[in-house]
């Protein structure tokens, strides 16, 4: 599968629904498109009905991963990335770290660094139920009046959960390496390079891509990428740590500003 990289995606709230994905077409990430519903025959089909692939692999695909943070309590979570999100740093990262708590009392709590025309370099928002927070490089904090509306947009370019979902396409190529303790959690390494074909068709072209999925729950632990990605049709390299930790951790907390 090839990337479109449109618009700005759901940040990690998407799991717990402070935050939903926008559509909106944006050069800088990844997304996928839905499957169709395919509406019922009035007379029986000719063929039999073609169905989602299996990973001819050993393990699951970097979607069905991802979207498994959505059944957590809470979780930590880091994204540094070149190649995908425009930059204004001069090494091209961007990063975003973030604390999510989900269910009955939602909140978030994050800091976005390094995305092109963030004022000052650097964003910050903390999210309690209703209630949110930003602020802007060096700035003081302010209320805003929307809440998590105001500015979804502006975090969702570096959400966890459609970044690693962008390289869906890598499915077919995965390979299961060992069992591995990774962020003091309990994970199946798996690894997919790019001299298999079915990494190169889907636009690894150099590199490799690891991912470490939890042994209970089989959500993403991290995402480690470093090669050469399809973005619109063009070979561009590309770089991508993500790293779970402190699943369901009471320590968590998110608090409003001081």
């Amino acid at each position: 599968m090839r990337l479109a990289l449109p618009g700005v995606l759901a940040v990690t709230l998407a799991g717990c629904g402070l935050l939903e994905p926008p559509v909106a077409p944006h050069p800088s990430r990844i997304s996928r498109t839905p499957e169709p519903i395919a509406a019922p025959p009035s007379e029986p089909p000719d063929e039999v009905p073609t169905l989602r692939p299996d990973s001819s692999g050993s393990g699951p695909d970097f979607q069905d991963a991802a979207d498994a943070l959505a059944d957590l309590d809470s979780y930590r979570v880091s994204v540094v990335s070149t190649g995908l999100v425009p930059s204004s740093a001069a090494d091209g990262s961007v990063s975003l770290t973030s604390t999510l708590l989900q269910g009955d009392h939602p909140a978030a709590e994050f800091t976005m660094v390094g995305v092109d025309g963030l004022e000052g370099g650097r964003l910050q928002a903390i999210v309690i139920g209703d209630e949110a927070w930003l602020k802007a490089g060096t700035g003081r904090w302010m209320k805003t009046p929307g809440g998590a509306a105001d500015f979804d947009a502006a975090f969702t370019a570096l959400s966890p959960i459609d970044l690693a979902s962008g390289f869906e396409g890598l499915a077919p190529a995965i390979r299961k390496v060992a069992p591995e303790k990774k962020n003091s959690i309990a994970s199946t390494h798996y690894r997919v390079v790019s001299s298999d074909a079915a990494a190169a068709a889907a636009g690894l072209t150099t590199g490799s891509a690891d991912l470490w999925l939890a042994v209970d729950g089989g959500y993403l632990v991290a995402l480690d990428v470093a090669g050469t990605w399809d973005v619109d049709g063009t070979p561009t390299p590309v770089t991508l740590r993500i790293d779970v930790s402190h699943v369901n951790d009471r320590a968590n907390v998110v608090r409003p500003p001081a």
